[in-house]
């Protein structure tokens, strides 16, 4: 099974849904979005000081018209850093991958439980 990080929309949907512990990691901006999160976390995730990747992307959607919030850029960019999956409800991710390095290889689908699941890590490689 692959290791992957779940977005604050995925965490919302699964907690509501089935009440069951988040086999994966979450970031602490998803528990600062929604508290009740950390009852459900099997590992949290802290951003490291290295904020300068979500910037990157940030600046380069914002010429392109297409800005996506921070604290969605800083929880892809963790992701990426650290190699997971990313997954989540949000569909502006796909905006991420589409604007950020269209000819890349990223990989997105939908899994069982329909969320939206985005293989970051070649975006900027």
């Amino acid at each position: 099974m692959e290791e992957a990080l779940y977005d604050t929309s995925t965490v919302i949907g699964i907690v509501a849904k089935n009440r069951q512990r988040i086999q994966g990691y979450i970031s602490i901006l998803t528990v600062i979005e929604n508290p009740p999160a950390l009852s459900y976390a099997s590992k949290i995730l802290y951003p490291e000081k290295k904020y300068h990747l979500a910037i990157k992307w940030q600046t380069l959607l914002r010429r392109k018209g297409n800005s996506i919030p921070a604290v969605d850029l800083i929880i892809a960019a963790q992701a990426y850093n650290k190699g997971l999956t990313l997954v989540t409800h949000d569909k502006h991710f796909e905006t991420l991958k589409k604007r950020s390095s269209p000819r890349s290889q990223v990989s997105t689908r939908e899994n069982r439980n329909n969320n939206f699941v985005l293989d970051i890590s070649s975006v900027f490689r």
